[in-house]
């Protein structure tokens, strides 16, 4: 009921606050700068909107007020944060677009350029600004009001972060784009009359991404900062972190190579084309934040340990960045393949081959150092933080990477095979064929090599993992001696399904005679069954780690555990056991459900959309110069 009460006070607050705000905006508005020609029409729909709207906010809002003064968990609650941080969000996009308008009206004054009714933009402007700023300040005074009375935690904390997290990242965004634009502009030094409209608009990127960005970011770091464990150990502020990484270390690879682009186009004496200034400007802007968040995630894991989570959204990151290395590398060496084919057939002049030499060199030399260092810093940094060889290669992002340049590389062989026998077969039956055969056939065979690489050095790479990981899970099967505590009639499923996923592991069954207790005593983990009625009176004493499944007794319900299945009950040992040995949190057995099914069937979609589009890219790339 309370849930329901919520969702329909604070939908009801949230429409009254936004007619509100809007309709007392654009009824000031035509009044301030006394337009005559404003109808009577639009006044009394403006006047009407605000006399409805006001008390429908203000109604809902002081009921909701009421409430959480008299109950603590309905201040805490996720639903009425929502609504906080959903309507500072709302508040704060128009916001910051009438402010920058206002730092653009008043630089554009500066430089001498003004606007043609710049009375009209200053009042609405500023009618903007102190309306939505007023109603930003106060709900963002409550917001902090509510963390302080009533600690956030769960849901509630989840929207704060994506809040700040959010904004934080649209003002770096607005930053970057304004400082960019600036140190282009000292750079390229523009025309007087081309350049004093585009500083405008860089200072106010600038002004008011730098505002956003450190009023969200001080505070998110303001939260890290505290000993709130749930702050610290978030997964949303790695990917936060990761995510702008890899994004600015995409933008510095790009600007490399058309710098590298542009360097072995003098070398081979091609004429060049655009400015220098045009990529230097965000290669050093995008460079700078990269150092910068950088140095806050090494911050950050000397403050606190990384988790599982973390673990794999670091790798995520850096796997996703090694893929577009290896991406770029292997288009870079399949062109100079290309190249040097069509030199040696003379399908081209070598005049005509200078400009996809010059792109396709710089790829190579950009992705080629790229993926192997991307490659080689996910082992060392799991190495550092003290995470074992086998859990870093049996993880599912490096499983993902492989395999799928796995499939990608197996395509282009299929594909690269069938175009060869097609181009013979052609030829055997006469049929007229356009281009060079050689020519074509050697590019085909080309590209079989490098995919054909990518399978053999895949694989072995894979071999090397499944056999490490082997070695690792029989080593420490074969040192753990594990004591199964059930009734004969479920002793013995246990131990058969534990023996068939780890049979080097030292099993015994715990039964009533007078060696039990000696049983216990030396193994090193207990897995089976509890019932209420059960006396555990001589597990106290035994330092084994325990596994073991709740089971329904007697007038004894078990709350918050899904109900357990007699025939789910091996699995699910099966399960914490294999957990237990790979020192990872000990998550339930749930078999398949048709979710599931459907999620992974969205993934494998998206994943070959996502595989398609890089191909087009490659496609492009040499159906460009060639």
């Amino acid at each position: 009921m309370a849930v329901v009460r919520r969702w329909y006070l604070y939908c009801s607050a949230t429409i009254g606050l936004q007619g509100f705000a809007w309709s007392l905006i654009w009824l000031l508005y035509p009044i301030v700068i006394a337009e005559d020609q404003l109808s009577a029409a639009t006044i009394a729909f403006q006047l009407a909107t605000l006399v409805v709207c006001l008390p429908l906010w203000l109604g809902h809002w002081l009921w909701g007020e009421w409430l959480a003064r008299r109950d603590p968990d309905e201040r805490a609650s996720a639903i009425r944060k929502l609504y906080l941080y959903a309507n500072l969000a709302a508040f704060l996009f128009p916001l910051i677009s009438s402010i920058s308008d206002l730092i653009r009206l008043a630089v554009s004054f500066i430089v001498g350029r003004g606007p043609n009714d710049p009375q009209a933009q200053l009042w609405y402007g500023v009618i903007v600004s102190v309306t939505l700023g007023s109603l930003f300040a106060y709900h963002g005074i409550v917001a902090r009001e509510d963390a302080r009375t009533a600690p956030l935690i769960g849901a509630g904390a989840l929207v704060r972060r994506i809040y700040l997290l959010f904004v934080a990242g649209i003002g770096l965004l607005l930053w970057a784009n304004g400082a960019s634009e600036l140190l282009w502009l000292v750079l390229s030094r523009p025309e007087i009359g081309n350049s004093r409209l585009a500083f405008s608009d860089a200072v106010t990127n600038l002004i008011t991404g730098l505002v956003v960005w450190i009023g969200h970011w001080w505070r998110a770091q303001q939260l890290f900062a505290t000993a709130d464990e749930d702050e610290r150990a978030s997964v949303l502020r790695k990917v936060y972190l990761y995510l702008v990484i890899v994004v600015a270390a995409l933008t510095v690879v790009s600007n490399a190579t058309l710098v590298l682009v542009g360097l072995i186009r003098s070398i081979l004496r091609l004429p060049a084309y655009g400015s220098l200034s045009d990529v230097i400007a965000p290669l050093v802007i995008a460079g700078v934040i990269a150092l910068y968040h950088a140095r806050v995630l090494n911050t950050d894991a000397a403050a606190i340990a990384e988790g599982p989570r973390q673990a794999g959204v670091r790798r995520l990151a850096w796997y996703l960045v090694a893929a577009i290395g290896q991406i770029t590398a292997l288009v870079g060496i399949g062109g100079l393949l290309s190249v040097i084919i069509r030199g040696l057939a003379g399908a081209e002049t070598i005049t005509d081959l200078r400009e996809p030499l010059a792109w396709f060199c710089s790829l190579l030399i950009v992705g080629l150092p790229l993926w192997i260092g991307c490659w080689w810093r996910v082992q060392r940094v799991d190495a550092q933080a003290g995470i074992a060889e086998g859990v870093t290669r049996s993880s599912l992002v490096r499983r993902i990477y492989l395999f799928g340049f796995l499939f990608v590389a197996s395509l282009t062989l299929l594909s690269s095979s069938i175009y060869i026998l097609f181009r013979f077969i052609s030829i055997a039956l006469d049929e007229t064929s356009r281009g060079q055969v050689l020519t074509d056939v050697a590019q085909a065979l080309a590209f079989s090599v490098i995919a054909g690489g990518v399978i053999v050095t895949n694989g072995l790479v894979l071999r090397a993992d499944t056999r490490l990981r082997e070695n690792a899970e029989r080593s420490r099967q074969a040192q753990v001696r594990v004591a199964v505590l059930a009734n004969r009639e479920l002793a013995a499923p246990i131990v058969a399904s534990l023996q068939q996923q780890f049979p080097q592991l030292m099993l015994a069954v715990v039964d009533d005679s007078n060696g039990a207790d000696a049983q216990l005593a030396n193994a090193d983990l207990i897995v089976g069954v509890w019932r209420p009625s059960d006396d555990l009176s001589r597990l106290r004493s035994v330092p084994a780690r325990k596994l073991l499944v709740p089971l329904d007794g007697e007038n004894w319900t078990w709350i918050g555990l899904e109900p357990v299945v007699t025939r789910t009950i091996p699995n699910q040992l099966v399960q914490a056991v294999r957990q237990t040995l790979a020192g990872e949190m000990i998550k339930p057995y749930r078999p398949v459900s048709a979710g599931i099914v459907v999620g992974a069937a969205a993934a494998v979609f998206l994943v070959l959309l996502l595989l398609l589009g890089v191909l087009q890219v490659a496609l492009f790339a040499f159906g460009f110069f060639f």
